[in-house]
């Protein structure tokens, strides 16, 4: 779908024509820019930090020692940082593969999880893939079997474990090479997606739409963030605090998860390298005082996390401030982006997505 303008933004349409005359960045400069130095990069990071994660497992599961086990959770958290900045950049087809159902869903069944292996005698990727939910798959059911009390010594007494362990990464690191493949490859005679959203195909994403789409995953990320996670986490939507709507367990990794979302966030607006575009030099061109307010807010909201004494889960129940603190930053980024920044350059993202209000 184009980008819609309405009535209301005509003055914008003005500017940025006025902004295109004058030699300013355009649509097309800015994906080229993020695509080659963010988007790519992200899916390189993700596929890198998965393959090593599904090597040292094997390791693990080869010879499980403490060391061992070290190493594959190191290569867990490495993977899971990279995967969660990546989410900044989830369009194309990361979202027409369903990759979230396989790599990431929350909250996964640990009981379930556990009562299966319980039962089961061998445990294949093939299982994994077809026969278990997506709440027993992915980062979260490798956390519960990683870094699970006693994990060293189930690892080395079950006969199912191990075998599961292994099947989770080898689809993570297959789903996450189809990925990058995708995106600078392709498949079946097609162009990779990479040529399709700069412009590059002979059958391609118009500009403004893939700007728009870039624009959309910010505002539905720093939503879900804030009024899901968040807000619910905390007991701001009246119904008491959830601790379960913030994703993790056993790594308490909740905190790192925001930091790394929030950075993804910050490379997509501000671009990558001494000369790279992001959408930020889009709303410069229309409003510098907008495109300041959001470089401040995302500095904010990363000094805010960084305040909060962590693990996250600890921290809602015992610094409840601290965690709000970072919560109204989080909210005043969420607030620019949905209301100035789409407004800026038109992008429709749907009434609930931009009325500015925040769950409290």
């Amino acid at each position: 779908m184009a980008r819609t303008l309405g009535p209301a933004a005509a003055s914008v349409a003005l500017m940025a024509a006025a902004a295109a005359c004058s030699g300013a960045p355009s649509d097309e400069d800015v994906i080229a820019s993020l695509t080659a130095a963010v988007i790519v990069p992200a899916y390189e990071a993700v596929a890198r930090d998965m393959a090593k994660l599904d090597e040292d497992a094997r390791a693990l599961c080869d010879a499980p020692t403490e060391t061992s086990l070290e190493a594959a959770r190191r290569s867990w958290l490495d993977a899971r940082a990279s995967w969660m900045r990546s989410e900044a950049a989830w369009v194309g087809p990361i979202m027409d593969r369903r990759s979230t159902s396989l790599l990431d869903w929350s909250p996964i069944d640990a009981e379930g999880i556990d009562a299966l292996l319980a039962q089961r005698a061998v445990v294949t990727a093939t299982d994994v893939r077809e026969t278990m939910g997506a709440d027993r798959r992915g980062f979260g059911a490798i956390e519960h079997v990683l870094f699970g009390d006693g994990a060293l010594a189930t690892l080395t007494d079950s006969t199912t474990h191990c075998p599961y362990l292994v099947a989770l990464t080898e689809i993570g690191r297959e789903e996450s090479g189809a990925l990058l493949s995708d995106w600078v490859v392709g498949d079946s005679g097609q162009d990779p997606y990479r040529d399709y959203f700069t412009g590059e195909s002979s059958v391609s994403l118009h500009s403004s739409d893939a700007v728009a789409d870039v624009v959309r995953v910010q505002v539905f990320l720093i939503r879900d963030v804030v009024d899901m996670r968040l807000a619910s986490a905390l007991g701001l939507r009246g119904d008491g605090p959830d601790p379960t709507a913030v994703p993790g367990s056993a790594a308490d990794n909740g905190l790192h998860d925001l930091r790394n979302e929030v950075l993804g966030m910050q490379a997509i607006y501000q671009g990558a390298g001494e000369d790279g575009l992001g959408v930020s030099a889009l709303i410069a061109d229309l409003s510098e005082e907008t495109d300041q307010r959001v470089r401040d807010q995302l500095a904010a909201a990363i000094a805010a996390i960084d305040g909060v004494e962590g693990p996250l889960l600890a921290a809602i129940a015992e610094r409840p401030q601290q965690v709000r603190t970072m919560y109204d930053s989080l909210d005043a980024l969420r607030q620019t982006y949905a209301t100035e920044v789409v407004s800026l350059l038109g992008v429709s993202v749907g009434f609930t997505d931009t009325d500015g209000d925040s769950a409290r």
